[in-house]
């Protein structure tokens, strides 16, 4: 059955489920002809940001960064998680497992399990959210912000600052002059969970920007005999082979693509980040590789945005509120909500906003 395809599309993966099951469950949208209504669209956005929020953390702090915050001349057996604790100090390393954990949790209790949620109907969701959890997430959101602008001054202190890592991120290795698609919202702002997809030239210029229901008409894939991936390019375009430049269909995406298709963030602080980054990178569209991971944890400050804007919070004060609004340990789950075209009351989905 159709419906099942949430649950079975993300076990082709068990690093980014959540991206797969909402894919999956905006399909089932589309074949039943339904349209969420807003508080189930915002409980699937919240969801899914969580997800970005949580994922590009593990990236800085447990993949990529590494290599930057402990540096790469340093032993490759140091260039891990314990090299940034012992860089960054013994209590940062606690709050990254500590703000990963809580934020993951709002996954959980929403999604129905962290890893391959099961929360996703056509039309709607699985539950919805309680007073109690909804106040847990607020705060859970706050200290997700702060620690979002502490990772931002860590690069930049650790990173930016260093000649040296500066003049290998903007320097011509790893350099590729591409195309560049990203999902954005009515005002070409960078969406994470909704919007069309917006591509743009190697120098900038809009390309094409359609629906992602119409993704064949300007997507195609090439097939090499000596690899199972098949490679997506712009269809009209063309395959050219592997190299880069306006005449050649390939095109990139993920955090840098994402920011370099569209024209700025979608909340102050993020288009702050968003303005130093280009500035650093001497402007817009970037094509250094190297500069995927500081655009992650400029997306990572997006994903737990806030709509007002606070002063620098320091090292000190963010450990004395992360360690004050832990969340308790006793949690209720409410059986919420599924289709909103459904005419059972009991299958509603809950009108319970995110605020």
């Amino acid at each position: 059955m159709a419906e099942e395809m949430p649950r079975i599309t993300p076990k082709i993966c068990g690093v980014c489920p959540t991206t797969h099951h909402m894919c999956s469950t905006k399909t089932l949208d589309d074949l039943f002809h339904v349209d969420p209504p807003r508080p189930a669209k915002l409980i699937r956005e919240l969801i899914n940001s969580a997800f970005i929020y949580e994922d590009h953390a593990l990236h800085f702090y447990f993949l990529g960064g590494p290599d930057f915050v402990v540096g790469p001349d340093a032993p490759a057996a140091e260039r891990n998680i314990l090299g940034v604790i012992a860089k960054v100090g013994l209590e940062i390393g606690k709050q990254v497992i500590d703000i990963r954990k809580r934020v993951r949790n709002i996954i959980t209790e929403l999604g129905g399990r962290v890893i391959h949620p099961v929360c996703g109907l056509p039309g709607g969701v699985s539950r919805g959210l309680t007073e109690e959890n909804r106040e847990e997430f607020r705060k859970t959101a706050a200290d997700a912000v702060e620690f979002a602008k502490f990772s931002l001054q860590l690069f930049d202190d650790v990173v930016l600052k260093n000649k040296t890592y500066v003049d290998l991120i903007v320097g011509d290795i790893y350099k590729h002059e591409t195309y560049y698609m990203g999902l954005v919202d009515e005002n070409n702002k960078v969406n994470l969970y909704d919007g069309q997809l917006r591509v743009v030239t190697p120098t900038g210029e809009e390309f094409a920007k359609f629906e992602a229901k119409d993704y064949l008409d300007h997507i195609s894939e090439h097939v090499e005999p000596w690899s199972y991936v098949k490679f997506p390019f712009l269809r009209k375009v063309g395959w050219k082979g592997f190299v880069d430049g306006p005449d050649s269909g390939v095109f990139r995406v993920a955090p840098l693509a994402r920011l370099n298709a569209s024209e700025g963030m979608a909340t102050p602080q993020a288009q702050a980040a968003h303005d130093k980054m280009y500035e650093t990178l001497g402007g817009k569209p970037a094509h250094n590789t190297l500069a995927y991971p500081r655009a992650s944890v400029s997306l990572k400050r997006l994903a737990g945005r806030s709509s007002t804007t606070t002063r620098p919070t320091s090292a000190a004060s963010l450990r004395r509120r992360i360690s004050s609004s832990r969340p308790s340990a006793t949690r209720r789950r409410s059986a919420c909500p599924s289709s909103a075209r459904r005419r059972d009351s009991s299958r509603t989905v809950s009108s319970t906003t995110v605020c």
